[in-house]
Protein backbone atom coordinates (compact mmCIF):
# COMPACT_ATOMS: atom_id res chain seq x y z
CA UNK A 1 0.00 0.00 0.00
CA UNK A 2 1.24 3.47 -0.75
CA UNK A 3 0.20 6.87 0.56
CA UNK A 4 0.20 9.54 -2.12
CA UNK A 5 -1.21 12.93 -3.03
CA UNK A 6 -4.55 12.85 -4.87
CA UNK A 7 -4.84 14.07 -8.44
CA UNK A 8 -7.79 15.05 -10.57
CA UNK A 9 -7.66 11.54 -12.08
CA UNK A 10 -8.72 10.14 -8.68
CA UNK A 11 -11.98 12.04 -8.34
CA UNK A 12 -14.27 9.19 -9.43
CA UNK A 13 -12.74 6.82 -6.85
CA UNK A 14 -12.74 9.43 -4.07
CA UNK A 15 -16.43 10.35 -4.39
CA UNK A 16 -17.69 7.05 -2.87
CA UNK A 17 -15.28 7.47 0.05
CA UNK A 18 -16.49 10.99 0.82
CA UNK A 19 -20.09 9.87 0.29
CA UNK A 20 -19.54 7.16 2.91
CA UNK A 21 -18.22 9.72 5.40
CA UNK A 22 -21.20 11.96 4.64
CA UNK A 23 -23.70 9.11 5.13
CA UNK A 24 -22.28 8.22 8.56
CA UNK A 25 -22.76 11.82 9.67
CA UNK A 26 -26.24 12.15 8.16
CA UNK A 27 -27.38 8.92 9.78
CA UNK A 28 -26.41 10.09 13.25
CA UNK A 29 -27.06 13.84 12.91
CA UNK A 30 -29.53 14.60 10.10
CA UNK A 31 -30.29 17.86 11.91
CA UNK A 32 -26.75 19.07 11.24
CA UNK A 33 -25.38 17.51 8.06
CA UNK A 34 -26.47 18.06 4.46
CA UNK A 35 -27.33 15.05 2.36
CA UNK A 36 -25.01 15.74 -0.55
CA UNK A 37 -25.40 14.35 -4.02
CA UNK A 38 -22.41 12.81 -5.75
CA UNK A 39 -22.33 15.88 -7.98
CA UNK A 40 -22.07 18.17 -4.92
CA UNK A 41 -19.32 15.96 -3.46
CA UNK A 42 -17.48 16.07 -6.80
CA UNK A 43 -17.75 19.87 -6.96
CA UNK A 44 -16.56 20.23 -3.33
CA UNK A 45 -13.66 17.88 -3.99
CA UNK A 46 -12.59 19.68 -7.16
CA UNK A 47 -12.75 22.97 -5.27
CA UNK A 48 -10.58 21.52 -2.50
CA UNK A 49 -8.08 20.28 -5.07
CA UNK A 50 -7.77 23.78 -6.52
CA UNK A 51 -6.86 25.20 -3.09
CA UNK A 52 -3.11 24.75 -2.78
CA UNK A 53 -3.42 24.81 1.02
CA UNK A 54 -5.30 21.50 1.04
CA UNK A 55 -3.35 18.28 1.22
CA UNK A 56 -5.38 15.31 0.01
CA UNK A 57 -3.71 12.01 0.80
CA UNK A 58 -4.85 8.67 -0.56
CA UNK A 59 -4.09 5.16 0.60
CA UNK A 60 -3.86 3.07 -2.54
CA UNK A 61 -3.20 -0.59 -3.17
CA UNK A 62 -3.25 -2.20 -6.62
CA UNK A 63 -4.77 1.01 -8.06
CA UNK A 64 -7.67 0.79 -5.59
CA UNK A 65 -8.12 3.81 -3.34
CA UNK A 66 -8.88 2.42 0.11
CA UNK A 67 -8.65 5.54 2.27
CA UNK A 68 -8.43 9.31 2.27
CA UNK A 69 -7.14 12.03 4.58
CA UNK A 70 -7.71 15.70 3.85
CA UNK A 71 -5.70 18.22 5.84
CA UNK A 72 -4.11 21.65 5.73
CA UNK A 73 -1.51 23.63 7.63
CA UNK A 74 -3.18 26.35 9.67
CA UNK A 75 -1.34 29.28 11.16
CA UNK A 76 -2.60 30.80 14.36
CA UNK A 77 -1.38 34.39 14.48
CA UNK A 78 -2.19 37.31 16.75
CA UNK A 79 -5.09 35.46 18.34
CA UNK A 80 -6.57 37.15 21.38
CA UNK A 81 -6.05 34.06 23.59
CA UNK A 82 -3.82 31.59 21.75
CA UNK A 83 -0.10 31.64 21.16
CA UNK A 84 1.12 31.91 17.60
CA UNK A 85 1.51 28.41 16.20
CA UNK A 86 1.30 26.25 13.13
CA UNK A 87 -0.93 23.19 13.31
CA UNK A 88 -1.85 20.51 10.84
CA UNK A 89 -5.64 20.36 10.78
CA UNK A 90 -7.24 17.11 9.60
CA UNK A 91 -10.55 17.92 8.01
CA UNK A 92 -11.58 14.45 6.84
CA UNK A 93 -10.36 10.91 7.20
CA UNK A 94 -12.16 7.88 5.87
CA UNK A 95 -11.44 4.27 5.06
CA UNK A 96 -13.69 2.11 2.91
CA UNK A 97 -15.65 -0.19 5.19
CA UNK A 98 -14.21 -3.39 3.74
CA UNK A 99 -10.61 -2.25 4.36
CA UNK A 100 -10.95 -1.00 7.94
CA UNK A 101 -8.78 -2.44 10.72
CA UNK A 102 -5.91 -3.12 8.31
CA UNK A 103 -3.61 -0.24 9.31
CA UNK A 104 -4.70 2.12 6.55
CA UNK A 105 -5.95 4.85 8.89
CA UNK A 106 -2.79 4.56 10.97
CA UNK A 107 -0.65 4.90 7.84
CA UNK A 108 -2.57 8.01 6.77
CA UNK A 109 -2.20 9.58 10.23
CA UNK A 110 1.52 8.70 10.24
CA UNK A 111 1.97 10.48 6.91
CA UNK A 112 0.02 13.46 8.29
CA UNK A 113 2.43 13.58 11.27
CA UNK A 114 5.36 13.62 8.84
CA UNK A 115 3.76 16.48 6.90
CA UNK A 116 3.22 18.34 10.18
CA UNK A 117 6.92 17.97 11.03
CA UNK A 118 7.97 19.01 7.52
CA UNK A 119 5.91 22.19 7.93
CA UNK A 120 7.14 22.98 11.46
CA UNK A 121 3.72 22.39 12.97
CA UNK A 122 3.58 22.08 16.75
CA UNK A 123 0.62 19.70 16.74
CA UNK A 124 -1.88 17.79 14.67
CA UNK A 125 -5.56 18.57 15.34
CA UNK A 126 -8.93 17.25 14.25
CA UNK A 127 -12.44 17.16 15.53
CA UNK A 128 -14.64 14.14 15.96
CA UNK A 129 -18.36 13.92 16.62
CA UNK A 130 -19.29 12.22 19.89
CA UNK A 131 -21.53 9.70 18.12
CA UNK A 132 -18.55 8.36 16.18
CA UNK A 133 -17.36 5.96 18.87
CA UNK A 134 -15.23 3.87 16.49
CA UNK A 135 -13.32 6.94 15.35
CA UNK A 136 -12.80 8.13 18.93
CA UNK A 137 -11.40 4.72 19.88
CA UNK A 138 -9.16 4.74 16.79
CA UNK A 139 -7.80 8.21 17.59
CA UNK A 140 -7.19 7.33 21.24
CA UNK A 141 -5.30 4.20 20.18
CA UNK A 142 -3.03 6.42 18.07
CA UNK A 143 -2.30 8.66 21.07
CA UNK A 144 -4.62 11.56 20.34
CA UNK A 145 -6.23 13.15 23.38
CA UNK A 146 -9.21 15.43 23.84
CA UNK A 147 -8.10 19.05 23.64
CA UNK A 148 -11.47 20.74 23.98
CA UNK A 149 -15.17 20.07 23.60
CA UNK A 150 -17.86 21.81 21.62
CA UNK A 151 -21.13 21.48 23.48
CA UNK A 152 -24.67 22.21 22.36
CA UNK A 153 -28.26 22.46 23.38
CA UNK A 154 -30.85 21.85 20.69
CA UNK A 155 -33.30 24.73 20.99
CA UNK A 156 -35.81 23.31 18.49
CA UNK A 157 -36.31 20.15 20.54
CA UNK A 158 -36.34 21.88 23.92
CA UNK A 159 -39.62 23.73 23.71
CA UNK A 160 -38.64 26.64 21.48
CA UNK A 161 -39.86 26.44 17.92
CA UNK A 162 -37.22 27.59 15.42
CA UNK A 163 -39.81 29.46 13.33
CA UNK A 164 -40.82 31.44 16.44
CA UNK A 165 -37.18 32.35 16.98
CA UNK A 166 -36.66 33.62 13.44
CA UNK A 167 -39.83 35.77 13.66
CA UNK A 168 -38.38 37.58 16.69
CA UNK A 169 -35.08 38.47 15.06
Amino acid sequence: MKIRQATSNDVSQIIPLLDGINKIHIEKRPDVFKNKTNEEIKNNLEEMMLDENNIILLAEDNQIIKGILICKVKEIENHINLKNAKVLWINEIGIKQEYRRNGIGSALIQRAKEIAKENNCVRLELNCWEFNENAIKFYKNLGLTTQRRVMEINIVNNGINQSDFTKRT
